[in-house]
Order: structure tokens, then sequence, then C-alpha cells
């Protein structure tokens, strides 16, 4: 006796590869994802690595900026009163850092063509007295604390500002009268003056 199959059958046995085309693409697409996870997790490393580059160089500029900044200061108060400067020895708070600085004073030598006329090499208002000219630089950068150096550095964010200043050319017009009206002013102010004379040799160069 003979067993007679339904065409559905038929049909279903006449094409055993479909389970295994079916198989094939279940395989296919595993590997598939595990290529977009890998892919992923790259371009997120990339972007990651990206932005935190971006953030580190943004916080370095801005501890540029807050460098320039105390330097400027500093120099606007040794020309106001040189005396009213903050302790070398302790770093400078700006901003959510900290800053260390130095200042250097060094006598100018001008060579020129010409001898200006004289004048009174100490008075105050008279012109410009080149004996009395000092080159002024100011070297401002992260402290220790905030991840810089105890030393200059340029490794770090720093700024260094240098000028030539007359220190009897007061920047503010009313700094003169606040040296002498504040307690010992005038004698400061005559003994700057004896420091200048004795420098500048009490000639025109």
């Amino acid at each position: 006796m003979t067993r007679k199959h339904s065409p559905f059958l038929r049909q279903y046995k006449a094409s055993p590869s479909r389970r295994g085309r079916a198989s094939t693409r279940r395989g296919a697409t595993l590997i598939e994802a595990v290529l977009a996870t890998v892919l992923l997790g790259m371009v997120a490393a990339t972007l990651a690595s990206a932005v935190s580059f971006m953030t580190a160089s943004q916080r370095r500029m801005q501890q540029r900026l807050g460098a320039a900044e105390l330097a400027n200061r500093l120099m606007l108060m040794y020309m106001d009163d040189q005396d009213a400067m903050p302790n070398k020895l302790l770093p400078i708070e700006y901003d959510m850092d900290l800053f260390r600085w130095t200042l250097e004073v060094d006598p100018v030598e001008f060579t020129m063509a010409q001898l200006p006329d004289e004048a009174d090499d100490n008075a105050i208002g008279s012109g410009i007295n080149f004996n009395r000219i000092r080159l002024v630089s100011i070297r401002v950068w992260l402290s220790e604390d905030s991840g810089g150096a105890r030393g200059f550095s340029t490794q770090f964010p720093n700024s260094q500002l240098t000028r030539l200043i007359d220190p009897l050319a007061l920047s503010n017009p009313d700094s003169l009268q606040t040296m002498i009206d504040s307690p010992g002013g005038m004698e400061r102010l005559f003994e700057r003056l004896m420091e200048l004379d004795a420098a500048g040799g009490g000639g025109t160069p």
C-alpha cells in the first residue's frame, strides 16, 4: 500500500535547501549586528575624544587669558604704586585658578644721534628723563596648585608683559597725591628719587 502525499508536502520535500538558506540569513544578520556595534563604539570613542580635546583646549585658552589679564593688572599696579604690589611668594587667585608671577626691573641705555636738552633729572612733570627709564617685565603662569608649576615654564599657560616705564610718570594723576597722603608716602617718594638719582648718575646720557 503506497502512501500518498499532499502537493504541499511534495513541494516542501522538493526544496530541502530552504532551511539552509534561512539559517544562513540569520548568521549574516548576527555578524552585521556585531560589526555595526563595533563601528558605533569606534565612532562614539572618536567623538568623546574630540569633545574632551576641545574642552581641554578651551580650558587652556581661558587660563592663558587669565594670565594675560593678571599681567596687565600687575603692570598697572606697578605704574600706580610700586609699594602696593602683592606678595611674590603667594599665588594670586583669578577665576577658578591660582597663578604665580615674577617682576624684573632693569635699567635701560639709550643711544641717540642727538642729545636732548638738559632738564631737571628728577623733576616730576618736566618731561622724559632717559636716565630714569626702566624696563619692567612681568611674568604670570599657572601655579602648581592648579596643574601648573612653581617656577616659570612655557609648557603651562603663561603670559609675559614688558614695558618701558618712567617711575615718576604716574599713570593716574591722583596717584601722586595718594602716595603723598598715605602714611610714609613722602619718605617713599624721596627714597625713590634718591634711588633713581644714584642709578642714573645725575647726568644725561
